[in-house]
């Protein structure tokens, strides 16, 4: 189980601390992902456009680095409006997953934005490579697009359809653009990848049918709008999740 958390601000380290830093992070990234240098990685977790980034790094019981979360807060502006897009880079070994650490880390970074700025619009955009990734983000999000049988409302699906374009990520579908070419490569075994084209969830058969290749790197370009009702209502529905389960146990 994970017992510690740390939250780290990449900018405040020496560059020859950083760049340890970075380098323990990528010794346990490799385990989980393939298909990304640690040039890249660095890139990935250190995102110069973005105003704010804060990474958690997560150790076991033995005090050993099992997983990371970076979150980061770009700003948008137009000649009259200025909103935020939030997107993250997470990885945790496979014995430290189930507890939506890395999802909640995200939702306070969220609730600190939208209480320094409550005007403005702040969104999350993520393209997840894995349905493991998409069910997380569909199940505690209130609402978040696309889902089957939720119809995206016209504003955020332009505004998708362009954070999607403009990620500097290709696309890997010329008849869906928001099927992209992350390259960030999950390493599953054979009976991981069986377990999830059976999986009784509607979500993750609604990743897979539009995402097929993703063993390949491809991600699903997915929006959350981070309102104060979607914050809120979502916060409800992971502390009742967690309470159910706690109370089965």
């Amino acid at each position: 189980m994970l017992v510690e958390a740390e939250v780290v601000n990449p900018v405040e380290l020496r560059p020859e601390h950083r760049d340890v830093f970075l380098r323990d992070l990528y010794s346990v990234h490799e385990k989980i992902f393939s298909g990304v240098s640690m040039e890249e990685f660095t890139y990935y977790l250190v995102r110069p456009d973005a105003v704010r980034t804060r990474i958690q790094i997560y150790r076991n019981e033995a005090g050993v680095l099992v997983g990371y979360c970076a979150v980061h807060v770009f700003e948008r502006r137009s000649k009259w409006l200025c909103h935020a897009v939030l997107r993250a880079e997470a990885g945790l070994l496979p014995a430290y997953r189930g507890t939506a650490s890395t999802l909640w880390f995200g939702a306070k970074e969220a609730f600190r934005y939208k209480l320094i700025h409550p005007q403005r619009s702040v969104v999350f955009f993520a393209m997840p490579v894995h349905p493991s990734s998409f069910h997380l983000v569909s199940k505690y999000f209130w609402r978040c697009y696309p889902l089957a049988h939720r119809q995206i409302p016209k504003r955020w699906h332009s505004l998708l359809l362009d954070l999607a374009q403009t990620s500097g990520v290709d696309s890997a579908d010329q008849n869906d653009p928001l099927v992209r070419k992350v390259g960030w490569i999950t390493r599953d075994s054979q009976s991981e990848v069986e377990n999830w084209r059976k999986s009784p969830f509607k979500d993750v058969q609604y990743y897979i049918s539009r995402n097929p290749h993703y063993s390949k790197g491809n991600g699903l370009a997915m929006i959350a709008p981070l309102s104060a009702a979607n914050l809120t209502v979502s916060l409800i529905l992971y502390l009742v999740h967690k309470s159910t389960f706690w109370f089965r146990r």
